[in-house]
């Protein structure tokens, strides 16, 4: 968190400033007006700041927050990010530690007293602080000043044994520009590095503040949305750099981000911009948030965080409490010790049982030999508590045989105990439970000394009580310190004293909460920045530590810090599934002749817990077991109870986290023997079904054997079935005459009346036939559905009304997957990681992941990739991700993207160009180094035109038109470089059509068709317009058909849309149906006519061709007729003439005249006269 302080306060109220106090219902910890942010580490609180009174002339635009070497190395706020520069001032780094050996007490107790004042012992840094200040700093260009003046006993590397000696002394030799070591005047390196002047000058990282965020007051649920709006001061310098915002959220409650916890991503596009989050289920309680942007380049980043309040599932946190021999006086159920009442609230609830250090340590069986409680045994801590707390009580471990007895755990409670550790979940060690006198064998340190993070020195500065105190200040800021109750900066406690070994700091893990201030009248005041040895509560993982216990009688402060701790200690550690049984319920009664329809759900609210695994016990027999089950799935079992004669059947189920935290449930229901003369039964087909796929329910009624000493007719009659359906299921089909009433909103019910069930005569008992019959349904939503309303009613055969009831049965209905792909290529840089995770789109989104495997293919040589998607660059180059997604179904889909570690690029050339719609070509630039092209990122101005595929670097025409192609790569300074340029978008011309058949002939009233082909085959637009050169003649429509009406030839034109035609020529014609001549043709006398022009088609238009013509005269003594049809009279009289003609196709015409022959009357009086013709 970042804090403005004042020099002001710095001179007058230097407690205050080197423990500034923490804003928790702040929002946003950052302002407008944001300055330069500076980090000063001193050797001593009395020193304060060198900075501001030896080496710096104007600090008017930098926030400097100084602090001690002790609380520096204490602190586990994140340092990359925060400062623009850290500098370790003057003074004197001493690494001596105190204490002796681990075997032996440390000086007497007056000395001890005296080493109490720590404030020049261990103020040296820590390997792990240092790699932080090299890794994030050092390396990655921001300056880090170290003070150094040969001689002086405030060299900061005065002593070469010091961890500060040899992590920075090689940098004497090995220079770096930005490691200054000082011992004059810091303006000037300070203005080198650009630290001066308005912070939107500066160029070196990126600096914003929030404009909005949410309030830490505000109460949120399930589907709201976080939503950040970012300014960004310096942006002007970042415009041509990569710049990435992130939106982060403490999943797992360990007040660290990493970056699996990365909920929202975005690149930033501008000075502002907003980043939101919209919450899913979870556990009531503080949800803490970090906003991050980050050049993607350099990896410098600037970060602010806040919380806010969540409510949805209650967490219910079920705590031991194992106290140790000398009673129950530290009991928490004690008024005194707790008020009952901070224990619960609409937001937690926290249950508390409490037993002895020497019932714990037995077994169940020995327990219950000894009727006490058997759920207090460490063989039962999994799975029914959450954390155990053991505490409280002065010298805890001794068991009253002398001072140097101490009571140890035996080992079977010491491996339930480890077991129980090593599954996530919380233990809270207390007051002098690590300590050694003269008995070397201790198994409290020897067992859990390394799990608690206390090693050696042995400082042994809690022997004997000394130096008593009942204040404490805080440390670190967090889940401890903000909920449920806000904790001031320094509380009181129950009178207690230092404990016996030293804190590892080095240890990342480890958080300290609160450190022991002295009394004010102690003559040796301890440094209340020194966490080595004034630790009184701090955490490590899932081991919590308080150093309460020496007295009894918690004040109000430490009440609410111990709820504080048994809630983070929650929240913090892994917590068991929750198990949800749907059915059966307690004590329902299930017919005898019926198995138990078992179905519950699994759910774990820790992300990290994707699978569980699952047990079934009926009777204390295993019935069902399943491994590797996906988180949130709903069980669904038939399960014999092989009790035909009834009676209570008791069901146990577990379900176990990978890591071991396992939640177990309890239950009976009653078998009842059934008497009625039929039994009923039902099955379904699939107890899990994709969403509006039909399931089919097949119903059975069994007629028991009758032993009945009758003659008369056994019948069961008015058989009715009736069920009420859950909302959401639709009925598909219903056997004949039943009928469903109601809405798919409510639920149908279905009834149906069944045939009378004859009973026939078979040797000595009645028997009937069983019956069935079957309805189908489906499921319309996402669900898990509980059928388990379905009755029959009938009138037996002794005439008593009889109600039966099928057996619950139940399903789960979900989505298939259908389609999963991420991004077709992302760059990264090294240190910085990205979460492929937010990249994946899973359609539908509503469907059910069961689980997703993530791989790479370049072996961890230019990538790594964990399970949670978290891809980390190695080198460059370029790799291949591959996410594997499954279903509930057991469905896989696949998706790959390309992972571009970044390369420097030097140059970049591209000009305009074209590419044709259809085509895909490689995108014609060049870029100088050639390795460098994979590193050049494309973006297109409009999709509508053209896509681009980045991993080939091909670029495919969609449709004719213009857009922008932008490419963009860094250089080795980390900017920018940029092209766009316009691409032509063309189509493909036709360059030839081709009609088929080029000549048609057909006869009016007929049709042809046509088809045209273009050429290039790959040609853009291949539509045809057809048209006919005389559409009288003949017409064709848009398809190339032509028809024929009327006689004659036409071209038809099939023209392409760029104006190139192909042709064809049409004949159409009009068929010969027949011939005819004239009755008679009159022919003078020796004279000759020719009988073609005589000859008449039919009908008059015909064009069939005629191939041969033949002539016959019946008569030839008046007429003779040649080949050609010339006719030659020679006597008067008359003769038949036939005509023969043979056409194109084959067919014979024939038609006949008379050829009557004439002679002109030379005298009119002689007979056959006629008009002056003899004939």
């Amino acid at each position: 968190m970042k804090r403005a302080v004042s020099m002001f306060l710095v001179l007058l109220l230097w407690s205050s400033f080197f423990f500034p106090a923490v804003n928790s219902k702040a929002a946003s910890n950052k302002q407008t007006g944001e300055k330069y942010e500076i980090l000063e580490i001193v050797s001593h609180a009395s020193s304060g700041s060198s900075l501001t009174t030896n080496y710096l002339n104007n600090t008017k635009d930098l926030n400097i927050t100084t602090m001690t070497m002790k609380r520096f190395v204490a602190l586990r706020d994140e340092l990359d990010g925060k400062y623009d520069a850290i500098v370790i001032s003057q003074g004197d780094y001493n690494p001596q530690t105190i204490g002796g050996s681990d075997d032996a007490p440390t000086a007497s107790a007056s000395q001890r007293d005296q080493q109490h004042d720590t404030k020049n012992v261990l103020n040296d840094i820590t390997n792990l602080k240092a790699k932080q200040i090299k890794d994030f700093y050092i390396e990655k260009g921001l300056p880090v000043f170290i003070y150094k003046k040969d001689g002086s006993n405030e060299n900061a590397l005065r002593y070469t044994n010091s961890k500060l000696y040899k992590n920075f002394s090689p940098y004497l030799t090995n220079k770096k520009d930005n490691v200054i070591f000082f011992n004059d005047k810091l303006q000037d390196d300070f203005a080198r590095f650009g630290l001066n002047g308005s912070l939107e000058s500066y160029k070196t990282r990126p600096r914003f503040f929030l404009t909005s965020a949410p309030s830490s007051e505000q109460v949120m649920r399930k589907g709201d949305t976080l939503s950040f709006t970012y300014n960004i001061i310096n942006y002007q310098h970042f415009k041509n750099k990569l710049l990435t915002v992130n939106l982060y959220i403490d999943s797992d409650f360990n007040d660290k981000y990493t970056s699996e916890e990365i909920v929202a991503s975005k690149q930033v596009q501008g000075a502002t911009g907003t980043i939101s989050y919209t919450l899913p289920a979870g556990y009531s309680g503080p949800r803490y948030w970090k906003v991050e942007i980050v050049d993607e380049t350099s990896a410098l980043k600037d970060y602010d965080k806040g919380f806010v309040k969540f409510r949805d599932a209650v967490p219910e946190i079920n705590v031991l409490q194992i106290m140790n021999v000398s009673g129950d006086a530290s009991s928490l159920l004690k008024e005194t010790n707790m008020k009952q009442r901070y224990l619960q609230t609409d937001d937690y609830k926290i249950s508390i049982k409490t037993t002895m250090l020497t019932d714990f340590q037995k077994s169940i069986q020995t327990l219950l030999q000894e009727r006490k409680d058997p759920s207090v045994s460490h063989e039962a801590i999994n799975g029914l508590y959450n954390m155990l707390i053991f505490g409280f009580g002065d010298s805890y471990t001794r068991g009253g045989n002398g001072s140097a007895a101490v009571t140890d755990l035996n080992d079977n409670a010491i491996n339930s105990v480890l077991r129980f550790i090593e599954t996530g979940q919380s233990v809270m060690f207390t007051h002098d439970t690590f300590f050694r006198h003269d008995d070397k064998t201790n198994k409290w340190v020897t067992q859990f000394g390394d799990i608690v993070g206390q090693i050696v020195p042995k400082t042994n500065l809690g022997r004997s009580g000394i130096n008593q105190t009942e204040k404490t200040v805080k440390v670190n800021s967090g889940l401890m310190t903000d909920y449920p109750f806000a904790l001031d900066d320094s509380i009181a406690v129950a009178t207690t004293h230092n404990q016996y070994y030293t804190l590892n700091l080095e240890d990342e893990s480890i958080i300290p909460w609160y450190n022991l201030e002295s009394k004010d009248s102690a003559t040796y005041k301890r440094d209340i920045y020194d966490s080595w040895n004034h630790y009184y509560t701090y955490s490590k993982g899932n081991v919590t530590y308080s150093g309460t216990g020496h007295t009894i009688g918690f004040p109000d402060e430490e009440q609410k810090l111990f709820v504080n701790t048994m809630y983070r200690a929650f929240f913090g550690s892994n917590h068991a599934p929750q198990l949800t049984v749907i059915t059966p319920q307690e004590n329902e009664k299930i017919p005898s002749n019926q198995p138990i329809e078992l179905s519950y759900k699994v759910e774990d609210l820790d992300l990290v817990d994707r699978t569980f695994s699952t047990k079934v016990w009926i009777n204390d027999q295993e019935v069902y077991a399943q491994n590797d089950v996906p988180n949130g799935t709903t069980i669904i079992q038939s399960l014999p109870h092989n009790m035909p004669n009834g009676g209570t059947a008791k069901i146990k189920i577990e379900a176990t986290d990978a890591r071991g935290a396992k939640v177990t449930k309890e239950f009976q229901v009653i078998i009842e023997k059934v008497s009625a003369n039929m039994e009923v039964s039902r099955t379904i087909s699939k107890t899990l079904a994709p969403v509006d796929e039909s399931i089919a329910i097949q119903y059975t009624i069994t007629p028991k054997p009758l032993s009945l000493l009758t003659n008369t007719l056994l019948k069961v009659t008015n058989v009715a079935f009736e069920e009420k359906l859950p909302a959401g299921i639709e009925v598909v089909s219903l056997p004949s005459g039943f009928t469903k009433q109601g809405t798919i909103t409510e639920g149908y019910t279905i009834k149906g009346v069944l045939p009378d069930i004859s009973f026939i005569k078979s040797g000595t008992t009645y028997i009937a036939e069983p019956q069935t019959f079957a309805i189908q349904v489906k499921p319309t939503k996402k669900g898990t559905f509980s059928l388990s309303q379905a009755k029959l009613t009938y009138k037996d055969v002794n005439t008593q009304v009889v109600h039966l009831a099928f057996n619950a049965v139940s399903f789960v209905s979900d989505y298939k997957i259908t389609d999963v792909t991420l991004p077709s290529t992302i760059f990264v840089n090294r240190g910085v990681p990205k979460n492929a995770r937010l990249l994946l789109n899973v359609l539908p989104q509503e469907a059910t992941i069961a689980s997703v495997e993530w791989s790479e293919n370049s072996n961890g040589q230019i990538i790594s990739i964990d399970q949670n998607g978290v891809i980390t660059a190695i080198q460059e180059g370029t790799a291949q991700v591959t996410a594997k997604v499954k279903d509930i179904f057991g469905n896989v889909k696949t998706t790959t993207m390309t992972v571009i570690v970044r390369i420097p690029v030097d140059s970049i050339t591209i000009n305009d160009f074209t590419v044709h719609v259809g085509e895909t070509i490689s995108i014609p630039i060049t870029v100088s180094p050639a390795d460098a092209k994979k590193a050049i990122s494309y973006s297109l101005g409009n999709s509508f035109y053209a896509e681009v595929n980045g991993t080939n670097g091909t670029i495919t025409g969609l449709k004719e038109g213009v857009t922008t192609l932008t490419v963009q790569a860094f250089n080795r300074n980390d900017e920018l470089i940029q092209r766009t340029v316009t691409v032509t978008v063309q189509a493909i011309p036709v360059t030839a059509v081709v009609v088929s058949p080029t000549v048609v002939n057909i006869n009016i009233g007929e049709t042809a068709a046509l088809t045209a082909t273009v050429a290039p085959n790959n040609a853009t637009y291949k539509t045809i317009e057809w048209r006919s050169s005389n559409p009288n003649i003949a017409s064709v429509d848009e398809n190339g058909r032509v028809t024929g009406l009327s006689t004659g030839q036409v071209t038809i034109t099939a023209q392409a849309h760029n104006g190139v035609v192909g042709t064809a020529i049409v004949h159409v014609g009009s068929p010969l149906t027949g011939i005819s001549l004239p009755s008679t043709l009159v022919v003078q006398k020796g004279k000759t006519i020719n009988v073609l022009p005589y000859i008449a088609p039919i009908p008059a238009n015909a064009t069939t061709k005629i191939v041969s013509r033949s002539f016959t005269i019946e008569n030839s003594y008046y007429a003779v007729v040649d080949q050609n049809g010339e006719v030659t009279a020679k006597r008067l009289g008359e003769t038949p003439l036939t005509v023969k003609l043979i056409d194109e196709n084959g067919k014979t015409w024939t038609a006949s005249t008379i050829i009557r022959v004439v002679e002109h009357a030379t005298d009119p009086t002689k007979g056959g006269n006629k008009d002056g013709w003899l004939y």
